[in-house]
């Protein structure tokens, strides 16, 4: 038995408003994770300037923590 023309789009309209409502629900979840990777990224920013800071401020040694090799190695 053949789908009226009216039951068709029906059927149609409702898939319609799933995938709508899809592609609302993805959009909230990329501007969420752009939000957080900005925050990330600032903080990383933040973090290599300390960094350097610190570097800068220790005096000069023979060698470098950051270039000596774990003890498993």
């Amino acid at each position: 038995m053949e789908k009226s023309t009216e039951d068709r789009v029906t059927e149609l309209e409702i898939q319609l408003a799933h995938a709508q409502r899809l592609y609302e629900q993805l959009n909230e979840v990329v501007t969420e994770q752009s939000r957080r990777l900005d925050l990330v990224e600032r903080l990383c920013e933040r973090l290599q300037t300390q960094y350097k800071e610190l570097k800068e401020r220790q005096p000069e040694s023979r060698f470098d923590p950051v270039d000596e090799k774990p003890p498993h190695y």
